[in-house]
Formats: structure tokens, C-alpha cells, sequence
């Protein structure tokens, strides 16, 4: 399968989905990843949530640290949450890793929607937080 990411934005919930499908090797490999997350935020024009599917990314471990220190300024800006979900273990090893690396939340659920319940949970949060 070619690298990229399928996106699909629910504009009533705020909630962005991505599902990733990338080999990911090379800075230029992060690079063009980030590229394209970065059109479709573009995109978007508003704050969001984000549920990320992962099984189908690979990120190889002499790339994860530039990975992890992209992945967080590709998203400071608008991303109001994260959560991501997949059952592929090296893939949920990898991406907790660089989270944590880079100092970005590392939850990791089992399917879709247990993701999707944990930004439902974290919206309430938010709201608590300010009102």
C-alpha cells in the first residue's frame, strides 16, 4: 500500500479521523506525513479532536525521535485532543514511545470506539477545566 492517510472530519463532533497508512523510514518520510496532516488541518480552519487509527503506520526506530518532535508541533496549534486506537502491537509500541519522548499524550485504545468515548470524556473535561 502507497503511504497516506485517509482523513474524514466530523464537523458536528469536531472530531477529526485519520487512518495512517505509512512506512515511515526517513525525515523526508516524516516530512511528507506531517505534509499532508498539515493540508487537511489547513483545511479544517477551526480547533478539533483527533482519533487516529495506527495499525497501518510504521515508524522505524532511528526515525521515532524526529517523528515525535514532529508529531508535536504539527499539532500544538489546533488539536484540542488525541486519541488513537489499533490492535497492531509494534505499532502501539512505537507510537507510545515517541509520545512519550515528546512529551505528547500516548493513550492508545483497542478499537474506534473506545477512542472515540475517550475524547467524548476529555470534551467534558475541557469544559469542567473552563467553563
Amino acid at each position: 500500500m502507497a503511504n497516506r492517510v485517509i482523513f474524514e472530519y466530523d464537523r458536528s463532533s469536531k472530531i477529526l479521523f485519520a487512518e495512517d497508512h505509512w512506512d515511515v523510514k526517513t525525515t523526508e518520510d516524516v516530512d511528507a506525513f506531517f505534509a499532508d496532516y498539515a493540508r487537511q488541518i489547513q483545511s479544517i480552519g477551526e480547533k478539533f479532536w483527533m482519533v487516529a487509527h495506527i495499525d497501518g503506520l510504521i515508524i522505524h526506530a532511528d526515525i521515532a525521535e524526529y517523528y515525535g518532535e514532529a508529531a508535536r508541533k504539527a499539532t500544538t496549534e489546533r488539536l484540542l485532543g488525541l486519541a488513537r486506537w489499533g490492535n497492531d502491537s509494534v505499532a502501539r509500541m512505537t507510537i507510545r514511545t515517541t509520545a512519550m519522548k515528546s512529551g505528547m499524550p500516548h493513550n492508545i485504545y483497542s478499537n474506534r470506539e473506545e477512542a472515540v468515548r475517550a475524547i467524548e470524556k476529555m470534551k467534558v473535561d475541557k469544559s469542567v477545566e473552563h467553563p
